[in-house]
């Protein structure tokens, strides 16, 4: 579209040059001109958003050129009729709102204002353009702010469906598929914010035996219990999932397996100190065990949560209610 504008603009002033006020055949060479900076800047940077409004600033001022002069034959109030369905649909409701009502009112000051060397206009014409490019504008506005309801409404259902893809539907937190589909992306793209980072394999102790003594929605009050405790005694930069059952992982970005495993040990002192009641009033503590792994680069994930499962099988071996990583 943009070589098509370039070309309509050149072949404009190659052929109506004689026809054409100089004041409006300036503004078409610098619009050319400008038209090819954006390309070019747009080229570079991708910034689409900025090259759609400076090009419709520019065609703006043309339109006030080719108003002022009137144009070949005096034609020019039609060719303005465009602007409001290019605007809207280049820059969205706000800004096209403020450009289609900034030409219109420039218009209007042009057309029934003090005489500085403008053409002129007849009275019909000039109310029929009135008219026109009010219509014009009033229903691209109204297009314009229904397509965007509707793409602001699908956006919502994709995030939603998104966030019901990445998170787990009892407990609200992240699942496994976000720890490799996003965080480990985003880790690679920004190490210096993240790397090396501590895993914590956290398992419930026994939780099948509260399982089949309580019931399975007892286990679910534990589970969702769980992860409140993991929620308030992990910072908020801490990423915490449920990694499947009754097994979870916290990524601790910028901690060493040392500090994590103090960290790690403090979690599982405050879990074994946590009463729960159960529907017939029982009180009924927990206790989990936790191992503990250090990775270095976003490559060794995977082998970090071997390393961090061989230990939480360790913990579980040496007792249960056990923190154990290379550090201990």
């Amino acid at each position: 579209m943009i070589g098509i504008a370039i070309v309509v603009i050149t072949l404009l002033v190659f052929l109506n040059y004689s026809v054409y006020s100089p004041i409006l055949t300036v503004a078409l060479v610098i619009v050319n001109f400008t038209i090819i900076s954006c390309a070019i800047y747009f080229i570079k940077t991708g910034k689409l958003e900025i090259v759609a409004l400076i090009s419709m600033i520019i065609v703006f001022i043309m339109c006030i050129a080719l108003t002022y002069t009137g144009g070949k034959e005096n034609t020019a109030l039609y060719w303005l009729m465009f602007y409001p369905v290019v605007t809207f649909a280049s820059l969205g409701v706000r800004l096209g709102c403020w450009l289609g009502l900034s030409l219109l009112l420039c218009c209007i000051a042009l057309l029934y204002g003090p005489n500085f060397g403008q053409v002129s206009y007849g009275d019909v014409e000039k109310t029929r353009f009135i008219a026109s490019f009010s219509l014009v504008f009033l229903f691209s506005f109204i297009g314009e702010y229904f397509r965007h309801k509707s793409h602001l409404a699908i956006a919502d259902i994709t995030l939603e469906q998104k966030q019901d893809a990445y998170t787990d539907p009892l407990t609200g937190v992240a699942n496994r598929r976000f720890i490799t589909s996003h965080f480990l992306k985003l880790a690679q793209t920004r190490p210096e914010q993240y790397l090396p980072f501590s895993i914590l394999l956290i398992d419930l102790d026994n939780f099948k035996s509260l399982n089949d003594t309580y019931g399975h929605d007892f286990g679910d009050t534990v589970l969702i219990e769980f992860t409140k405790l993991l929620e308030s005694q992990f910072s908020t930069s801490a990423l915490k999932s449920r990694y499947g059952g009754e097994e979870f992982v916290v990524i601790l970005p910028k901690l060493k397996s040392a500090e994590a495993t103090l960290l790690a040990d403090d979690f599982r002192e405050c879990v074994a100190k946590y009463l729960m009641i159960t529907n017939d009033n029982k009180k009924v503590t927990i206790t989990c065990s936790i191992g503990v792994a250090q990775v270095n680069e976003v490559e060794g994930y995977s082998n970090g949560l071997k390393e961090a499962d061989e230990f939480l099988y360790r913990a579980k071996a040496f007792g249960r209610n056990k923190v154990i990583s290379i550090n201990n």
